[in-house]
């Protein structure tokens, strides 16, 4: 198994967790970003779909490297 691009894809799944956060964040806490979106609620839908699909790709990960330890194969 290719480590880096486990380890590539473990990245990338949780920069957009991180960028998700931050964004849900922004528009609970900081009034600017009410004023610069019209519907609000449809940013805050766009972004919590980002942090669960992100979630739920970096858990599947885990879950495939956990099963090949299992298997006793080689896990990223």
């Amino acid at each position: 198994m290719n480590n880096k691009l486990y380890n590539a894809a473990k990245i990338k799944y949780e920069a957009q967790v991180e960028e998700a956060l931050a964004m849900l964040d922004m528009l609970f806490t900081q009034t600017v970003m009410v004023g610069e979106h019209t519907d609000i609620l449809k940013e805050v839908d766009k972004w919590t779909t980002i942090l669960a699909e992100a979630l739920d790709c970096s858990d599947a990960l885990d879950h495939f490297a956990a099963q090949r330890r299992e298997e006793g194969l080689e896990t990223p």
